[in-house]
């Protein structure tokens, strides 16, 4: 099975990374092909809110940046890893840009009562750090994904909080085995 793991995090070797990259060999130890992208480092813009996607005959979103390919992944992918740093209570700008492009991935026709999800029945899990701690801060971010997947009709593998992280070795024997979990959790689900 294919699983698209997303690093949100600008530190490409940082604590967000390594602790994605213990998930990443676990998965690939379970047989899974994992496809690792770093979000910073690609040129993504934020949703114009222009309604492109929506139109009849379009498909994914007007904006031919970075994003495109990453969206196809998604598509493409059985499941999906979001890991990233909490900034200011939130995600990452680089990733929230990502965030509100997979609009263009819900669909409605005209007169609809509720909308459809290109994303529908995937599974997707996130790996969050923070300096700080995990209630009024971490959480936050954790509970924005978990609405997001709602809307998305997407099932949810689990979360691993990782905070405070003081540097990498907060991704201690304990935290390893929240992320071994995950593992076996994407795996089942998938």
């Amino acid at each position: 099975m294919k699983v698209l793991s997303l690093l949100g995090s600008p530190r490409k070797e940082g604590n967000t990374a390594y602790a994605q990259d213990h998930l990443e060999e676990q998965l690939i130890s379970l047989g899974h092909e994992v496809i690792n992208i770093h979000i910073p480092s690609l040129s993504i813009e934020g949703c114009k809110e222009c309604y492109w996607c929506k139109q009849e005959d379009s498909f994914l979103c007007f904006n031919k940046d970075d994003a495109i390919p990453i969206l196809n992944n998604m598509l493409e992918a059985d499941a999906i890893i979001f890991s990233t740093p909490t900034f200011c209570w939130g995600f990452p700008a680089q990733l929230k840009a990502l965030l509100d492009r997979m609009f263009c991935l819900i669909t409605w026709k005209e007169g609809d009562a509720e909308s459809h999800s290109l994303l529908e029945g995937k599974t997707m899990a996130l790996i969050v750090t923070a300096g700080g701690e995990i209630k009024n801060n971490a959480e936050l971010l954790g509970l924005a994904f978990e609405n997001m997947l709602e809307f998305m009709k997407c099932k949810c593998a689990g979360i691993v909080y990782i905070a405070p992280c003081e540097g990498v070795q907060s991704i201690n024997e304990k935290v390893k085995q929240q992320l071994n979990d995950l593992a076996q959790n994407l795996s089942k689900s998938i």
